[in-house]
């Protein structure tokens, strides 16, 4: 069986440039192509930007886009978590 990861939303449009973008939790992603160069090879690296705060981007190049947009819908994901789901010491004071 396949370790490779999906995109889960199903609203990723192609963008006029080629690109594809989608929104997820108010954040807009975004996927890009890029040829090969001398310096660096050919795929698909993501970024993520909320409509508040800091961009998250891939640091990485990915040979398939649905590759990509699955870590950037990953990271979004983990980014967007409620602070009520992280678990805190319930029984300890300060």
């Amino acid at each position: 069986m396949s370790g490779m990861r999906h995109a889960t939303i199903s609203a990723w449009k192609r963008e006029e440039d080629g690109s594809y973008a989608a929104e997820l939790h108010g954040w807009a992603l975004h996927v890009r192509w890029h040829a090969e160069t001398a310096k660096s090879p050919r795929g698909f690296t993501w970024e993520a930007r909320p409509e508040i705060g800091a961009r998250l981007a891939s640091d990485e190049i990915f040979e398939e886009i649905e590759v990509a947009m699955a870590q950037a819908e990953e990271q979004v994901e983990a980014h967007s978590a409620p602070a009520a789901a992280v678990p805190s010491d319930a029984g300890g004071h300060h």
